[in-house]
């Protein structure tokens, strides 16, 4: 598959290869081509493939792709796809190419389109598909599974078809399995009254809890009085969580967040990604530099004391970071909350002075086996070690909960601010300690 042109038997061979790949598989395939050889490649998946292939395109693929096909084409192509993805599309491209897109839907479709392109972007309105089944409560088998039948919805959104009440409002949901299974012709019996539902505006990352909670399939969506006006799926909702999982680990790195992809990104562009937390670290240190120097005369008293300082403040700021970790992973998953700030300061105290008391004992004999050292200094190090890794732990645990109660991204408070605090706050103790032992 080298050469710039096929033969028919590399042609054949690819449509066959094709048919044993996943949608996925397939796009990821087409960075391989040429553009010749992608609009080759194109011809050869069906219109349902072609459809999810186009999905998992980049924007520039995508544009590429709008731009070698036919209007007919994109017309095809945009009513195999599902509304969700058809908006995710119009997001990522430019105006011209989104008014070429749009021109090919028909009116009723653009509407919704429209609907769910006014939703916030991390709104749940804005993430939900239209393409779902509902029935009546007073349904009968037969009618449920026509419905199913005449619907172009995916199989994705046909897990469940949700039961609604005279005034369109969500009431209950029928498992498609149980529908199957289901011997009389009533389906009152197999209908779920146990409904949990997003509001449109709810934020993304919520939905994404209700997923991990309850492990759906799918999440009805509903409007202020309860009117279900969308559905949001598994797969969607996937990438709303590695989404979440990358800008939380961006954020505990000091990196600004952006939606390019790495290889996308200018070096320009990536520079102003990380240069604001480096400055804001770089001013902050001068507070630690300014606590050196104004311990100079202890320092000059005995110079041994300044190769501990950096043993001292990378234990701290590994402390904090472990908590902060751990705490702002049990807000993630909603297993605390600001109110439990009283727990979480009490846990992580008592995480600290285990983890510090037994450190703090192994430094100790570190430094009088191995460095040959004053047996004061061994204990003034080994001291400010215990109450730094305990204060780093309070400080680790408590900045994200105070965060959350700001209405803030916990991750903000992760490690390069926990590392400049719990520097500061590690040399006053040093100091403080070595002041009274020694001097």
């Amino acid at each position: 598959m080298t050469n710039t042109r096929w033969t028919k038997d590399e042609i054949q061979e690819l449509k066959f290869k094709f048919s044993q790949m996943t949608p996925v598989d397939i796009a990821d395939y087409f960075d391989e081509f040429n553009e010749e050889q992608r609009a080759i490649a194109i011809s050869l998946l069906d219109k349902t493939t072609l459809a999810e292939v186009f999905s998992e395109f980049s924007a520039d693929q995508k544009e590429e792709m709008i731009n070698t096909l036919s209007q007919p084409e994109i017309t095809e192509l945009l009513f195999e796809m599902d509304s969700d993805d058809v908006v995710d599309v119009i997001q990522e491209l430019p105006s011209n190419m989104v008014t070429k897109m749009l021109s090919n839907v028909d009116s009723g479709r653009r509407n919704i389109i429209n609907q769910l392109l006014n939703f916030p972007e991390e709104s749940v309105g804005s993430l939900m598909s239209v393409d779902f089944v509902t029935i009546h409560k007073g349904a009968t088998r037969q009618e449920a599974i026509d419905k199913i039948k005449s619907s172009d919805a995916g199989y994705e959104h046909l897990t469940e078809l949700y039961v609604l009440g005279e005034k369109r409002e969500l009431i209950g949901y029928v498992y498609v399995a149980d529908l199957i299974r289901l011997d009389e012709e009533s389906i009152e019996s197999i209908i779920n009254y146990d409904v949990i539902s997003a509001k449109t505006m709810t934020d993304q990352e919520e939905a994404a809890r209700y997923f991990n909670k309850y492990h759906f399939l799918a999440l009805p969506v509903t409007d202020s009085e309860d009117r279900l006006v969308g559905i949001i799926t598994a797969d969607d909702i996937f990438e709303v969580i590695a989404d979440e999982i990358y800008e939380d680990y961006a954020l505990m790195q000091g990196v600004q967040i952006t939606k390019l992809g790495y290889l996308e990104s200018t070096p320009w562009h990536l520079a102003r990604q990380r240069v604001f937390w480096l400055l804001f670290l770089m001013v902050s240190a001068t507070f630690t530099g300014k606590i050196i120097q104004s311990y100079d005369a202890v320092l000059s008293a005995s110079v041994i004391l300044a190769a501990y300082i950096p043993m001292l403040m990378d234990s701290g700021g590994n402390s904090g970071s472990q908590s902060s970790t751990i705490v702002i992973r049990a807000l993630a998953l909603d297993e605390i909350h600001t109110k439990d700030f009283l727990k979480v300061a009490f846990k992580e105290s008592s995480v600290g002075m285990i983890v510090g008391s037994i450190v703090a004992v192994i430094n100790y004999l570190r430094i009088i086996f191995f460095d040959k050292t004053d047996p004061k200094i061994a204990l003034a190090v080994s001291i400010t070690l215990f109450f730094t890794i305990v204060i780093s732990k309070l400080v680790g645990g408590l900045l994200p909960l105070a965060a959350k109660q700001a209405n803030q991204d916990p991750a903000v408070m992760a490690s390069p601010l926990i590392t400049t605090i719990v520097d500061a706050i590690s040399l006053m103790i040093y100091f403080a300690i070595v002041s009274n032992l020694l001097m």
